[in-house]
């Protein structure tokens, strides 16, 4: 960094330690733990273990989200809702990974650029939830499941105990190491004999670095792993909906962060709480392109309303954030006998790709996607809204939301960049075309027209600009 960034970067850090968050108020979804001096020595003994990920890979990181704020690069984040200590085994891990990868391919052969892919993984182990109790079928209530980081599925684990913090960290260390070794191998059980030698794993995909990321929920966990302005416990940190009020503790644990950032977004965003936000976490709009993500989970059929104004504010700022759609969020359901959270495919598609449109005709780039996957065969999701609910009970896994399992995953990437790679070539030959159309003299096109047997032409040659180009209308795309 130069010295402006520099200086601009101190000020917004004075006042600022890991632990300022302490003076604010954590607004929602705080979790209370019963015995303070246990949550007290187990913060202590993370302070005192070495790093998930090291201060090098977080500014390397930085470089990349800057490369997806340019249009450069795009940025891919996929993985769980909520992580399951249970799930961390060689070939569920590797399976995530290699879907990244695969996907990523597909996402790079489309759009031309690399592909950088973040996983929900290694840290996502806790969850906010709307509801702070379940009710039971007695009408009594419990603390509500919040993931293996905070407490247990069980009704008889629902206190919030803070050791699960312990075995959070060393659930994603065990996640790291694998993906470390493994990369994203589709196969990593896959042997070949070497004769003298011992079986060696043989790769079937080409290992890629895979970021970690995570929600920033649990903040004394967080302030246990920083060191200095890096937050170890993954490279990209990102604050929900429900805990990113700009007074709140959660803005001001992250403000002081090195780490890249994220911001989630709905339809009840305002332009003005938006700027305010990119101003409190970004005081230097030039120097620090890219260092906050805006991830909008918007619903697809709010997309068209609530996502110009937002772009427009962001772009009057001055502010050079990563844009990313998280199509999952905004389109969650229940089935009809109210047993099952669900999303349908193609209604995620939908918000994907007019978030893509939007941005091109806005003068802006969508610079990443954000999907609950997996790599596993699961049955979470349905692929069209007539299809019905009927198979979800097959293989309905997840912890907490439903995800889209490997192949609809595969599937949904695919129809995404084939759209995108379309939409690209038509706003490209609209913007060649009109260039031609500069080049050419009045006299050359009037005797153009004139050739065309339109007499009219020499008498009113203003009339030129009824011949317009229009571009062809895609479909979720409105003319502006």
């Amino acid at each position: 960094m130069g010295s402006l960034t520099e200086s601009v970067y101190e000020r917004n850090a004075e006042n600022w330690s890991a632990h300022s968050w302490q003076s604010k108020v954590i607004n929602a979804q705080a979790v209370e733990y019963r015995d303070k001096s246990a949550l007290d020595k187990v913060c202590r003994t993370l302070q005192q273990l070495p790093p998930l990920v090291s201060p090098a890979r977080i500014e390397e990181a930085r470089e990349l989200f800057a490369g997806a704020a340019k249009a450069e690069r795009f940025i891919l984040q996929g993985g769980d809702c909520a992580e399951s200590f249970e799930d961390v085994q060689l070939n569920i891990i590797t399976s995530k990974t290699s879907l990244l990868a695969e996907q990523a391919d597909i996402i790079k052969s489309k759009l031309g650029l690399p592909v950088t892919c973040v996983g929900r993984i290694a840290g996502q182990y806790a969850k906010p939830r709307s509801n702070p109790v379940d009710t039971l079928a007695d009408g009594t209530t419990v603390l509500a499941f919040r993931g293996h980081n905070i407490n247990g599925p069980g009704l008889d684990q629902r206190s919030p105990d803070p050791d699960r913090l312990l075995h959070g960290y060393f659930h994603s260390a065990a996640t790291l190491n694998t993906i470390s070794v493994f990369g994203s191998r589709s196969d990593p059980t896959e042997t070949t004999s070497h004769v003298g030698k011992d079986p060696i794993t043989k790769p079937t995909s080409y290992p890629r670095t895979i970021l970690t990321s995570h929600e920033a929920l649990l903040l004394p966990y967080e302030t246990s792993v920083t060191q200095g302005r890096h937050c170890s416990s993954a490279i990209f940190l990102w604050v929900g909906e429900r805990t990113r009020q700009i007074d709140g503790a959660h803005i001001e644990f992250l403000r002081g962060l090195r780490n890249p950032i994220g911001i989630k977004l709905s339809s009840k965003t305002s332009p003005n709480e938006l700027v305010a936000l990119l101003n409190k976490l970004c005081p230097d709009k030039t120097g620090e392109m890219g260092r906050i993500t805006l991830i909008t989970r918007l619903g697809a059929l709010n997309v068209q309303a609530a996502l110009p104004p937002l772009i427009k504010a962001v772009q009057s700022s001055g502010h050079q954030p990563v844009w990313m759609s998280d199509p999952c969020h905004g389109n969650t359901f229940t089935t009809a006998d109210g047993k099952m959270k669900t999303r349908c495919a193609m209604t995620m598609l939908g918000e994907a790709q007019q978030t893509y449109a939007i941005h091109r005709r806005s003068g802006s780039r969508l610079g990443g996607l954000h999907i609950e996957q997996t790599g596993e065969s699961v049955t979470e999701c349905v692929e069209h809204i007539a299809s019905g609910a009927g198979h979800l009970s097959l293989n309905y896994r997840t912890l907490c939301d439903p995800r889209l399992s490997r192949e609809q995953a595969i599937l949904f990437v695919a129809r995404f960049a084939n759209y995108a790679q379309r939409l690209d070539l038509e706003t490209e030959t609209h913007k060649i075309f009109e260039q031609r159309v500069k080049l050419r003299s009045e006299k050359e096109m009037v005797d153009d027209l004139a050739m065309m047997d339109m007499p009219f032409v020499e008498d009113h040659p203003q009339e030129l600009t009824a011949f317009a180009y229009q571009p062809p209308l895609i479909a979720g795309m409105a003319r502006s």
